[in-house]
């Protein structure tokens, strides 16, 4: 079951990025700018599907990572070892991009990422008035973000979401004199020595004045004896007593789910960022090497679905519409990072070669520059993506 859902994802993220390379070949084709070809996966070469009337080749490639729309002036000399752009000049045809005005390069290039927000916000649209549960709970990125698919914890509680229980739950260290004592997973703590507790602070502040004593501690199966250890621990985490309230769901009307669609979309988009920036702090500037360590161990992908699925709150169905519009803003968020080879990168490229043409009144060729670049980062992205299916890999044989 979980091979399906890998490839279910998998498949999911593909369409999506055909969707995202759609609008680009679109917008090229609208503002008459010819597409060289179109690549299925990335290179190496493997077979050439058909080429259509105005000229654009469909390749199909080894490597199923990702797709791209090549439009005209950006051709590479495979012949040549510094790979350097071959700069085709067909007369005085007006059908390459660099010929094109500003706002046409900038509607080509952004056009693939506003078709990702759009379909996130059709999505979130339909189901908001429709009907929709929360898929997760984010116990992980702390935010204040009022996020309705996948609330924080205090979000969770505050919309009736998640009802607190009585007593609290208990999740023993592995091999620790807890799990030694008999205490297992999910056990819930009902009383220590008889007294009752509203929250694992107060357990804790109990415990810490409970050095190399014991306590009893009455469990819901049984009553435990355990001593205390000088660093006034029980070798257990602690949790509230929270249960999923199955009957909750958004429902509204149709300016209302127009709203939340704009919403929820745009906070969206502001929790991939702050956990891109969580990301590249931890791995480059960590605080302690543990959260290096911990920050690689999180780059899965699509483990983590896995992860979506068995804790999911919604039907599939819903839960793989609201996934098709997580990862379309995940690719749209990514495409606006200022990251070589991604279309923001791009764009201002465009921007940069643009002022300056208003300075020295000529095109300046930034296609050079740019390539060396590109091929940089794509051996970068390609590393990044080994890590990750490494994560997966290794994940997958632990379960």
């Amino acid at each position: 079951m979980i091979i399906i859902w890998i490839l279910i994802a998998i498949l999911i993220f593909c369409l999506i990025v055909i969707i995202h390379e759609l609008w680009h070949f679109l917008a090229a084709r609208f503002f008459d700018v010819k597409v060289e070809e179109f690549w299925i996966w990335i290179p190496p070469f493997a077979k050439k599907l058909f080429t259509d009337k105005k000229g654009t080749t469909f390749t199909l490639n080894w490597l199923p990572l990702w797709w791209f729309v090549r439009l005209k002036w950006e051709k590479w000399d495979l012949n040549n070892s510094a790979l350097t752009p071959l700069l085709k000049i067909e007369g005085d045809k007006k059908d390459k991009f660099i010929d094109k005005s500003y706002f046409a390069k900038t509607i080509i290039l952004l056009w693939g990422v506003f078709m990702n927000f759009l379909l996130a916000w059709i999505i979130f649209s339909v189901l908001f008035f429709v009907w929709v549960k929360p898929i997760w709970i984010n116990s992980q990125i702390q935010t204040d973000l009022d996020i309705k698919i996948i609330p924080n914890l205090e979000q969770a509680l505050k919309s009736w979401l998640l009802e607190k229980k009585e007593w609290i739950l208990l999740f023993p260290i592995k091999n620790s004199i807890a799990e030694k004592s008999w205490i297992k997973q999910w056990d819930i703590l009902l009383k220590i020595n008889n007294k009752d507790f509203s929250s694992p602070e107060k357990i804790i502040e109990y415990i810490l004045k409970k050095s190399w004593k014991e306590v009893i501690l009455n469990l819901n199966t049984k009553d435990i004896k355990i001593i205390v250890w000088s660093n006034w621990k029980i070798w257990s985490y602690l949790s509230d007593n929270l249960v999923i309230n199955k009957d909750f769901e958004y429902k509204y009307w149709v300016i209302d789910s127009i709203k939340y669609w704009f919403l929820e979309t745009y906070n969206q988009s502001l929790l991939t960022i702050k956990w891109v920036n969580i990301l590249w702090k931890n791995i480059f500037n960590p605080e302690k090497t543990e959260d290096r360590e911990e920050a690689i161990k999180n780059m899965k992908w699509p483990i983590w679905i896995i992860d979506l699925v068995a804790n999911s709150i919604s039907s599939w169905l819903i839960f793989l519409a609201i996934l098709t519009a997580i990862i379309s803003i995940n690719l749209g968020v990514f495409n606006l990072l200022p990251i070589p080879a991604l279309d923001w990168w791009r764009l201002l490229l465009i921007t940069i070669s643009t002022f300056l043409k208003k300075i020295f009144w000529e095109n300046i060729n930034t296609q050079f520059f740019e390539n060396y670049m590109h091929i940089l980062f794509f051996i970068v992205l390609i590393a990044l993506s080994l890590i990750i299916w490494y994560n997966d890999v290794i994940n997958i044989i632990n379960r």
